[in-house]
């Protein structure tokens, strides 16, 4: 048998999709805290948890006006889970109860507060980070 090169990146790329899946299920904070590591020292900080926010609000303000309305957020979380799943609908709410002002619209900075005071929430021992301790 003869092993090119293609054959040996074709081999490491299924090694690499493998391995993720076994990464996030081994992450101290479990799979779903464990992607807001972004600098993998097993906790999460307010700046981490905050550009997930920021990403997140990038995404779902469809037309970049700079602004998510309902149907924005409606649209955006019916391509990841059918409109009944009750995930869909709680998703829809944690971004839209961040309309401080209650216009309609939630802006990046209504977005990036709401997520401040939910990891303060998070952070049960207030050492400013999430960690295993604090899922307790």
């Amino acid at each position: 048998m003869r092993i090119t090169k293609t054959s040996i990146i074709l081999a490491g790329i299924v090694l690499i999709g493998a391995a993720a899946p076994v990464w996030a299920q081994t992450h101290p904070l479990g799979d779903s805290l464990g992607k807001f590591d972004k600098d993998g020292d097993g906790k999460v900080s307010l700046a981490e948890w905050s550009a997930d926010r920021a990403g997140l609000f990038k995404k779902v303000d469809a037309n970049t006006d700079g602004a998510i309305t309902l149907d924005e957020a409606i649209a955006y979380y019916i391509k990841a889970a059918p409109a009944d799943d009750p995930k869909t609908q709680k998703r829809i709410d944690s971004v839209m109860t961040a309309d401080a002002n209650a216009d309609g619209k939630v802006t990046r900075d209504e977005l990036v507060a709401v997520a401040a005071t939910d990891f303060k929430t998070r952070d049960a021992d207030g050492d400013g980070f999430i960690t295993v301790a604090d899922k307790r």
